[in-house]
């Protein structure tokens, strides 16, 4: 289920020459006249990349215009997501908590406001539903909605913490609308060792206790539940 570096790449590069005006990467931000200082730096970060040493880095080239990524499954949604949650993550990635040939050098090369900021400015933006909502077995559906709703015998219900704006804590992401293979991956890596930044190893314990079948119907369920509901 893992995405190679080469369609990243080259859908990175197809906007490494952006206009000089950012573009709107959400509905209504053309006129962007209540965003703070630190979210429109974070536009400019998204739209039109921190320079360092002449490499654009443009988040938009790989999560899209608006909030619904390149077409790549392995590329999760950031808007409406904690900003906190968001700056942990490019921490993670600077540490090597997370692993991502993509993401690590663009992490390494934002600093501390920077990635305060573009974490600000997808944090204040609306989510959408993955690209790839439809056609998921309801059988499948059904099983991940038991699991994320009321967990199982080895398994903590997922809605224990990812329960919605009202129940997550700000460090704790958001899944619904996310694409199931983005987050089959992430518990694969959490399962496998590959990603470690979580809080008393919850995560880890919570994959490891997941079969095949149950990562990828919690995976398939949360794709198709809209992202106003947990």
């Amino acid at each position: 289920m893992r995405v190679s570096v080469l369609p990243l790449v080259t859908v990175f590069m197809a906007f490494a020459a952006g206009a000089e005006t950012p573009p709107a990467l959400f509905d209504g931000d053309e006129a962007n006249t209540e965003r703070t200082p630190a979210t429109a730096l974070g536009r400019v970060i998204a739209s039109g990349g921190a320079q360092r040493g002449g490499v654009g880095m443009k988040c938009m080239a790989c999560h899209g215009l608006d909030d619904a990524g390149a077409g790549l499954g392995d590329i999760p949604g950031l808007a409406g997501q904690p900003a906190k949650y968001l700056v942990d993550q490019l921490k993670a990635f600077m540490s090597g908590d997370r692993i991502s040939p993509i993401m690590v050098p663009i992490a390494m090369q934002l600093g501390d406001a920077e990635r305060e900021a573009v974490s600000d400015y997808y944090a204040s933006a609306a989510p959408k539903m993955s690209k790839f909502e439809h056609g998921a077995p309801a059988e499948k559906v059904q099983l991940g909605g038991a699991l994320a709703a009321s967990g199982s015998d080895t398994v903590t219900a997922c809605s224990q913490c990812h329960g919605g704006d009202e129940t997550s804590g700000a460090a704790i992401p958001r899944l619904s609308g996310q694409s199931a293979q983005y987050i089959a991956d992430q518990l694969i890596a959490w399962r496998e060792g590959e990603r470690a930044n979580g809080p008393l190893n919850v995560m880890e314990q919570i994959a490891k206790s997941l079969s095949p079948d149950e990562i990828e119907a919690v995976a398939l369920y949360y794709q198709q539940t809209p992202p106003d509901v947990q």
